[in-house]
């Protein structure tokens, strides 16, 4: 009899009860060092506070009569994928980074797309990581939104094979949401701020208030998903790809060794940067054409803060200046003196580290 492999669980970004709102402030408050008995919205959070308890996630109130994190509860792990490499972090429920790794998969450039090809980057992590075998409290996968556009069965195949190797609970989301959500928790300059985090070149965005967070869905027809969705057509990886491809002059066919599938973003800004007339062009028109969406976006959701990652944090001297350059012709003198732009600090590690976060905001919601 073959056993039926189970669809994918994916991460509850939206509290859909007012119990799952309680269990957010209360994480919220934790994690800013604050009260969760007074600072969850007025509303009576003691018996949600006693349940997690009972279930090892909080302690106290100790010798100070505080509440905190439960020490010793078990481990958690996010997975995220990046270029040529998987990268896993282990974290404690009090969201310290314990250990982390990086693991060459080679099919993450190389596939085409099918289902044999994402078994294999599944199969290479488990034969690969150190982690193997090691229980953890659940496990947060991050997976590109590339992955998905070309084969929308790598979630479910992802989801049961980490299953597979690590024996807990797998949940799913997207590289841009993971990687939003760990930069945030982790720039002391946009922690606890409302933030726009701008993914990758194609500007996939994520918005975060407080424990709400706001992501391009590419199912769904709803105002928030379908303004935050990628501008694929301003891509600066498959536009040199295409271009390479044709025959176009670069320097980046020869930085790559003449395989084409491996170039980069990273590829690409260091050609800029020597002076490759194609890299500068490219990255001036998607930085320029960036500039325009984040300037309609901070308007409609308000935000105060601009987070950039996914690789375009790398060439803030160039790519992010053009961003300012157009966004700035968009915006009130008033909003531009007001919002803050800045790098994200996590770079390639940000997809894993903030998956195993996002982890952790689960099992608040569950309790």
């Amino acid at each position: 009899m073959v056993k039926k492999k189970k669809e994918a669980k994916f991460f509850k970004i939206r509290p859909e009860t007012e119990k799952e709102h309680m269990a957010l402030d209360v994480l919220y408050s934790l994690k800013n060092g604050q009260d969760p008995t007074s600072s969850a919205g007025g509303r009576n959070v003691s018996d949600y506070i006693d349940l997690c308890k009972d279930k090892g996630l909080l302690e106290g109130p100790g010798g100070g009569g505080e509440i905190a994190f439960k020490q010793g509860h078990k481990k958690i792990l996010g997975i995220g994928f990046r270029d040529s490499q998987c990268f896993l972090t282990v974290i404690d429920l009090n969201g310290n980074i314990l250990d982390k790794e990086s693991i060459e998969i080679d099919l993450l450039l190389h596939g085409t797309g099918k289902n044999k090809d994402f078994t294999g980057v599944v199969r290479q992590v488990g034969e690969k990581t150190k982690f193997s075998g090691e229980d953890f409290a659940c496990c947060g996968v991050a997976i590109p939104e590339a992955m998905i556009g070309i084969n929308p069965k790598s979630v479910t195949i992802f989801s049961n094979g980490i299953k597979d190797i690590f024996g807990c609970d797998v949940f799913m989301t997207t590289s841009a949401t993971a990687a939003g959500y760990g930069d945030r928790e982790n720039l002391d300059s946009a922690k606890n701020k409302n933030i726009l985090y701008m993914y990758s070149d194609v500007g996939t965005g994520v918005v975060l208030k407080g424990e709400s967070i706001f992501e391009a869905d590419e199912y769904n027809s709803g105002k928030d998903g379908e303004y935050l969705r990628p501008w694929n057509q301003f891509s600066i990886v498959n536009t040199t790809k295409d271009l390479a491809a044709s025959g176009v002059g670069t320097d980046v066919v020869e930085m790559v060794k003449g395989d084409i599938d491996n170039i980069t973003l990273d590829v690409v800004f260091q050609a800029a940067g020597n002076s490759d007339e194609l890299a500068e062009d490219l990255i001036k028109r998607s930085g320029l054409a960036l500039g325009v969406r984040v300037a309609y976006l901070v308007n409609m959701f308000d935000v105060d803060h601009v987070v950039f990652g996914g690789g375009i944090e790398s060439d803030e001297e160039k790519f992010i200046q053009y961003v300012k350059e157009s966004m700035n012709k968009f915006l009130s003198g008033e909003k531009i003196d007001e919002l803050k732009m800045i790098p994200g600090v996590l770079g390639k590690e940000s997809s894993s580290v903030g998956a195993a976060l996002l982890c952790r905001r689960e099992i608040f919601m569950e309790v």
